[in-house]
C-alpha cells in the first residue's frame, strides 16, 4: 500500500539522519555524551486488510416452457351467393337497303401503239482478207518412192547415200491482205405503230336494292347462382415453447477492505542540534487527515545540560 511505502520511506531517511547526528555528536560532545543514538515513540496510520461478509444480487439464465398462442391457416369452405349475368345471341331478321357494285362490259374504240418488226436492208464496211500472192519457179527435190525402196534393199550395206535429184516447179507464193469491202444485208428493226383497235372494258355501275339480313343480337340474362368456395382463415391453437429468462439470484460472498489503524512506533532521534549542545533534533511525521506536519525536538535531554536552550 501507499502508507506502507511512505512509512519505510521515512524510516530510512531517519535512521540516516541518526547516523548524521551521532557523528556530529562524537565531534562536538564526545566525552559528555554516550554513542547511543535516542529512541522516540511515533504514532503512523496503516492500512490493514479486514474480511466481511456481504450479499449481492447476480442474474442467472434458465430456461422455463411457456404456453402461447399461435395461428394457422386452414382453408375452410364457404358458401356464396352471386348474381351471374350471361349474354345470350338472339337471331333476327331486318330489311335493309344496301348499295354495291356492278362491272359492266363496254366495247371501246382506242388507239395503242403495236410493236412491229421488219427486215431494213443496211449497208456495212466489212474487212476482208484478200490472197495478194504470185507465182515463182523454185528447185524442188525430186522423190521416186519405188524406187528409193529398191535401192535401200540392194545398196544398204553401202556406207555413202545418193545424190538428190531436183526440178524446176512453179510455186504460188501467198500474201494475205486485209482490204475493206461494202456489204449489203438484212437487218431487224423494231419499230411502234400507232393502231386503232377496238376494246372491251368494265364500267363499274353503282346499284341499290332492299333485302331482308338476318343478325345476331346479344340479349343480356341474369340469374342468381349459389356456389362453394374454399376460404383461407386464422384458426388459433395451443402450443408450448421453451424461453430463456434472466432470474435476479442474492449470493453471500466474502469481501476484503482495508481498513486505516493507528500504531505506535519507536523510531531513532534524526539529525543533531544546530544550537552546538550535542542533542539530536527528531524527525517525525503525524499522519492526520488533512495532510503531513512536520516538528523537531531534541531529544538528547540527559547529555545536553549546558542550557543552550535546545529543547
Amino acid at each position: 500500500m501507499i502508507w506502507q511505502q511512505v512509512r519505510k520511506a521515512l524510516l530510512a531517511s531517519v535512521v540516516v539522519a541518526a547516523g548524521t547526528a551521532s557523528a556530529r555528536g562524537d565531534d562536538c560532545c564526545a566525552p559528555a555524551c554516550p554513542p547511543a543514538p535516542a529512541c522516540r515513540t511515533v504514532t503512523v496510520v496503516e492500512y490493514v486488510p479486514e474480511q466481511y461478509q456481504t450479499t449481492r444480487t447476480t442474474y442467472k439464465t434458465e430456461c422455463r416452457q411457456e404456453a402461447y398462442t399461435a395461428y394457422r391457416c386452414e382453408m375452410v369452405p364457404e358458401t356464396r351467393t352471386r348474381t351471374v349475368t350471361c349474354y345470350k345471341m338472339v337471331p333476327e331478321t331486318v330489311m335493309e337497303t344496301r348499295t354495291y357494285c356492278v362491272k359492266v362490259p363496254v366495247t371501246e374504240q382506242r388507239t395503242v401503239m403495236k410493236t412491229c418488226t421488219k427486215m431494213v436492208p443496211v449497208q456495212e464496211t466489212v474487212m476482208v482478207k484478200v490472197d495478194r500472192g504470185h507465182w515463182e519457179c523454185q528447185q524442188v527435190e525430186v522423190h521416186h518412192a519405188f524406187r528409193d525402196g529398191m535401192r535401200k534393199l540392194c545398196h544398204k550395206n553401202d556406207c555413202c547415200e545418193p545424190c538428190p535429184e531436183y526440178k524446176t516447179k512453179k510455186c504460188w507464193v501467198p500474201c494475205i491482205v486485209c482490204e475493206p469491202k461494202v456489204v449489203c444485208r438484212m437487218k431487224c428493226v423494231t419499230e411502234c405503230v400507232p393502231t386503232t383497235c377496238c376494246v372491251t372494258t368494265c364500267k363499274i355501275e353503282t346499284k341499290t336494292e332492299t333485302c331482308p339480313v338476318t343478325r345476331c343480337k346479344c340479349v343480356p340474362e341474369s340469374h342468381t347462382e349459389t356456389y362453394t368456395c374454399c376460404v383461407a382463415k386464422q384458426v388459433p391453437f395451443q402450443c408450448t415453447r421453451t424461453v430463456k429468462v434472466c432470474v435476479p439470484c442474492t449470493e453471500t460472498v466474502t469481501c476484503c477492505r482495508m481498513v486505516p489503524k493507528c500504531v505506535e512506533k519507536q523510531v531513532a532521534c534524526g539529525d543533531a542540534c544546530d544550537n552546538g549542545c550535542g542533542g539530536h533534533v527528531a524527525s517525525y511525521h503525524k499522519h492526520a487527515v488533512r495532510g503531513h506536519k512536520k516538528g523537531h525536538s531534541c531529544g538528547c535531554s540527559s547529555c545536553c545540560d549546558s542550557g543552550c536552550g535546545c529543547h
